[in-house]
């Protein structure tokens, strides 16, 4: 009888820790802006994932794509987002100095050798390309941007008569009975190769003299053929090499896009669907809501603007004192439409802007110790960016402290998503939207005080 009654108030102990934890781990009502719900009330954090963020599809800015390792050569079509068109400019640079190329020399060919990095963009098909002269030479210390358009003389370079050329990696490339290293190879004009024997040795004798001769060339292709490749235009393994003969000898002479070319990549945007408003935006702060879908797209084309007005809400919650302990950007892929031929960037990135409007890193990228991550997911197909000090220092913001070069006075920056590989690469990728019901593009915000 003593045993039974000393079991009572045990009992009623646990039922009370069991109605504790039931209250405890129930979900409070949150409106959107505020959102904050206890982890941990003895610990005082507390997390939210319903902190508004408001997304939009923007163009891209014209991004500089000056003395780059590699180019994008080709026309690719990304589906749900539009064409994209590739090509560069480049100087041509001599292998060695003070070439005489001897007594009544004549050409026996001229070819472009373009070597590739074994970077392919969508479906590969032959196509045509085209080889100009520069009117003007490039300046290896100038910027140079995504939608330069050089201006070029009439002539064209190579030989149209070769037809199209395979842009792919994979397949031997066959010269007489040898296979020769991958590369895009486009025969060029004799006419050409014969003129450059024919000039004074004066020429030769430096690159500054060669090029106010030559200027360098502009590569691109004729859109008879969809996908894209990448190409080497850093290590001198693209060239242009001229085979000759003369009154004692046969030889070649190499000129080489090398490290010190001056050099630039273009692209051009054809988007469809509801992003063909951005094709000839009213304004350049046109863009694309972001309640469904938003778009990131390299080759200077599409990146997310991210702002979060209600950030404040933070603060007048949890006090002065509020502390972020992480800050998650969570962006899940769109697979609604899903084409594995197209894969996703294996990386995104997020920028922030300095108060003149140019793309800068955001505190997290700055700091010693912190992954930012951003990186594609193939398991949750998703791209996760941890933003902690980044949010931190706009929280601090609010309260009156500056952020980087901003002022408290000064707007609030946004936040940008973009590509990894923006001025070398065709990709896209479609994320789900902020207005979704089920997996939505949101924050997932945890702070203590």
């Amino acid at each position: 009888m003593m045993k039974q009654k000393a079991n009572i108030p045990w009992a009623a102990f646990w039922i009370l820790w069991c109605l504790i934890i039931f209250v405890g781990c129930k979900k409070p009502d949150s409106s959107i802006g505020l959102g904050i719900q206890p982890v941990s009330e003895m610990f005082g954090v507390y997390t939210s994932d319903t902190l508004t963020v408001e997304m939009v599809t923007v163009r891209e800015d014209s991004l500089s794509t000056a003395r780059l390792s590699a180019a994008v050569l080709g026309r690719v079509f990304t589906p749900r987002i539009g064409w994209t068109t590739a090509g560069f400019a480049t100087q041509l640079r001599l292998s060695a100095p003070g070439i005489d190329f001897g007594s009544n020399p004549q050409v026996d060919s001229l070819y472009l050798s373009l070597r590739f990095t074994g970077d392919t963009y969508g479906q590969l098909s032959d196509q045509s390309m085209l080889v100009q002269q520069l009117a003007d030479s490039l300046s290896y210390d100038s910027a140079y941007y995504s939608n330069f358009s050089p201006e070029v003389t009439h002539d064209i370079l190579n030989d149209l008569s070769q037809g199209q050329v395979s842009i792919n990696p994979s397949q031997d490339l066959i010269s007489g009975e040898d296979t020769v290293v991958k590369q895009i190879r486009l025969n060029m004009n004799p006419a050409f190769g014969q003129n450059i024997l024919d000039q004074d040795t004066m020429v030769f004798q430096d690159n500054e003299s060669w090029l106010n001769f030559f200027p360098g060339i502009v590569v691109s292709t004729m859109g008879d053929g969809v996908g894209a490749a990448g190409v080497d235009i850093s290590s001198g393994l693209s060239l242009m090499r001229l085979h000759y003969h003369n009154d004692n000898d046969t030889s070649f002479y190499d000129f080489i896009i090398s490290p010190l070319s001056a050099r630039v990549n273009m692209f051009r945007q054809d988007y469809v669907g509801e992003l063909s408003y951005l094709n000839t935006p009213p304004s350049d702060s046109a863009f694309v809501a972001g309640d469904q879908y938003l778009y990131v797209m390299s080759g200077s084309g599409l990146k997310t603007q991210l702002r979060i007005p209600y950030l404040n809400s933070i603060t007048d919650s949890l006090g002065a004192e509020r502390a972020v302990q992480k800050a998650e950007l969570i962006l899940p892929l769109d697979e609604s439409f899903f084409d594995s031929r197209y894969p996703p960037h294996e990386q995104l990135f997020i920028l922030t802007e300095n108060p003149e409007g140019v793309s800068t890193s955001t505190p997290d990228q700055v700091s010693l110790g912190v992954n930012i991550d951003g990186n594609y997911n193939s398991s949750t197909k998703e791209y996760r960016f941890n933003i902690s000090q980044t949010i931190q220092q706009l929280l601090n913001r609010e309260a009156g402290f500056a952020y980087g070069n901003f002022s408290p006075e000064d707007p609030v920056p946004p936040l940008y998503i973009v590509s990894s590989r923006a001025g070398i690469s065709i990709q896209g990728v479609v994320i789900r939207g902020t207005g979704v019901d089920m997996d939505r593009a949101r924050l997932v915000l945890t702070c203590s005080h």
